[in-house]
């Protein structure tokens, strides 16, 4: 068995100290050590002012893990310093004093973290030392492993080494790819759930879901959106005592999100009882564990009777019903058309309206425009007792003229004999939404993008300030540049001049995800010392993430060859 530097260090402190008792004292790692006599050797008495060595570093981190091992977040809280700062894996907030890095190993310490080094990098500085890396945790609560970089900058504080700053953060990799699960492990997590439900206990199956998962369940027809309703759910159908049992699984896996949908079927303990149903798991990677997002169980659905079928046309036409409410401008003929446990989730509007008042409130407002709808694009399911109708619909607003489009799902439900709205989801057209922000001296800033491109002399990195369709019509060439290899030859030949360029005159213009740049630059050109004056044009879009040239128009100042122009006439001018 390894015993690690630290205890090392004590034991033989211990083992060699004389029979007489001396009150113990705290070394500079923060643990109890001895008063060992003058005889002892000079090899077994440690200095406080000692150069820390890079194994004692390293053990830094495994007092650090032992106090995880406690499961007191107090402990863990008392390892960093009176000042800490807490970046820590698995939440945004930074922890800056000892109740915040507390609060957050509370949660964290529910899934019996112990961590491991994988590869660390040590540096030991004038009172302070730093070990950065990675390790992996294996969350004894669970069993996963997760790797994750760390960095700790350790201080001495009172004769005791703490940690000053901590920051922990996900492997990037897994960001951009998605956290890796295979097929068969998807359809794992099924288990795990299955496991929660021969528990008995509610909680512990609400805690399979994740913070904002939905349950359909088999049995209800009330969604569960959040613990608690879930855990009300689980409350009776445990009762039951059910176990599952997968029939028939399809997976489908994405970032960070995979899917199981399939049929099962459970068994109650409790009589005997089998029974057969469809389901779709939609899983996320959640805290660092994969969590049930999504659960929609339903019965089989050759067993329903259909009360009353609807044809296609016959969906599409009770959208009608919908906007001839809307044409009398009364907000409870409106919310009439919604079935008594309807949700609309508005186009205008952040708050889920799911009851009738609240569905009067949204519409009392909303009918102040004079809206008149007009589907442009309708997509319709009929299933059993529910139709859906989804696309894409445009309204005239009576009170301004103004036109809008919008997305919508309206699913429809019989109910009281008639067909009601018991889902209306009504969203702007994305692409229309959300233009990028940018102020007036970021954009004067985005010519020194392409200026400091200019200055490495590479027609490569300045042919990559442009975007994908970008039109380069230059200073000293008749050709249109319209594509990114006739820009680079573009390049190839004005970079031998080594110019470099400084705005004199900037008009700025800024729309939505573009923005525009005019007026006057000076090129400095390192090769000759020439100076060149010319007017220039840049069109920005956003494209790929970052700001691009769409349009760059560059040309002479024209006086020089045309001849001196009026001069445009100012206040006080006659």
């Amino acid at each position: 068995m390894k015993l690690s530097l630290r205890f090392a260090i004590l034991a033989s402190a211990f083992i060699a100290r004389s029979s007489a008792f001396v009150a113990p004292r705290v070394n500079s790692f923060g643990l109890p050590t001895a008063t060992v006599s003058s005889s002892l050797p000079a090899t077994l008495v440690k200095s406080e002012t000692d150069t820390v060595t890079e194994a004692e570093v390293r053990s830094l981190f495994y007092l650090w893990n032992d106090a995880l091992a406690t499961g007191d977040s107090r402990i863990v809280a008392s390892r960093y310093s009176s000042d800490p700062v807490l970046l820590a894996t698995v939440s945004d907030t930074p922890r800056t004093d000892f109740d915040s890095v507390k609060d957050y190993f509370d949660s964290f310490l529910l899934k019996k973290p112990q961590g491991e080094i994988v590869e660390g990098f040590i540096n030991i500085g004038d009172g302070w030392c730093s070990d950065t890396g990675i390790y992996e945790f294996t969350m004894g609560a669970t069993g996963d492993k997760v790797k994750a970089r760390y960095s700790y900058v350790y201080v001495k504080e009172n004769g005791v080494w703490k940690i000053q700053h901590h920051h922990s953060s996900v492997m990037p990799e897994e960001i951009a790819l998605g956290k890796s699960i295979t097929e068969d492990e998807v359809r794992g997590l099924f288990s795990l759930w299955n496991d929660a439900l021969a528990t008995l206990n509610p909680k512990n199956v609400a805690s399979r879901y994740a913070k904002e998962g939905v349950l359909l369940p088999t049995v209800s027809d009330v969604p569960r959106t959040d613990w608690h309703g879930i855990e009300d759910y689980f409350t009776n159908f445990l009762q039951k005592k059910p176990q599952g049992e997968i029939l028939e699984s399809n997976v489908m896996i994405g970032k960070n999100w995979c899917q199981d949908v399939g049929i099962y079927e459970f068994t109650f303990g409790a009589t005997g009882d089998k029974v057969k149903g469809r389901y779709s798991f939609v899983y996320v990677w959640e805290d660092d564990e994969w969590k049930i997002s999504h659960h929609h169980s339903s019965i089989m659905p050759e067993g329903i009777t259909i009360v009353n079928p609807i044809t296609e046309d016959e969906v599409k036409g009770l959208f009608s019903l919908w906007n001839d409410a809307l044409a009398t401008k009364d907000p409870k003929k409106v919310a009439d058309r919604y079935s008594k446990e309807g949700v609309l989730l508005p186009t205008v509007s952040d708050v889920p309206r799911n009851d009738y008042p609240g569905i009067v409130d949204y519409f009392t407002n909303f009918l102040k425009l004079e809206p008149q709808g007009e589907i442009l694009e309708s997509n319709v399911i009929v299933g059993a007792n529910w139709a859906q109708d989804a696309g894409l619909y445009e309204f005239t607003m009576g009170a301004t003229g103004a036109k809008v489009k919008g997305r919508y799902t309206f699913v429809y439900v019989f109910e009281d004999g008639e067909w009601k709205i018991s889902q209306h989801h009504s969203s702007v057209m994305p692409e229309e939404t959300s233009p990028i922000k940018i102020e007036e001296e970021q954009v004067r800033n985005l010519f020194q993008l392409w200026n400091s491109a200019l200055a490495t002399l590479d027609p490569d990195a300045v042919a990559k300030r442009y975007s994908k369709e970008a039109v380069l019509l230059p200073t000293v060439s008749d050709v249109p540049r319209t594509n990114y290899d006739l820009i680079k030859d573009y390049f190839v030949g004005f970079l031998k001049k080594e110019p470099q360029g400084d705005i004199l005159e900037s008009n700025v213009t800024i729309g939505n995800n573009w923005c525009q740049d005019v007026g006057i630059y000076e090129f400095t050109m390192g090769a000759t010392g020439d100076k060149v004056k010319g007017r220039y044009s840049f069109v920005y879009v956003h494209e790929d993430g970052e700001w691009k040239i769409s349009h760059h128009h560059s040309s002479v100042m024209p006086e020089a060859f045309l001849g001196p122009a009026p001069k445009p006439a100012t206040n006080g001018d006659e």
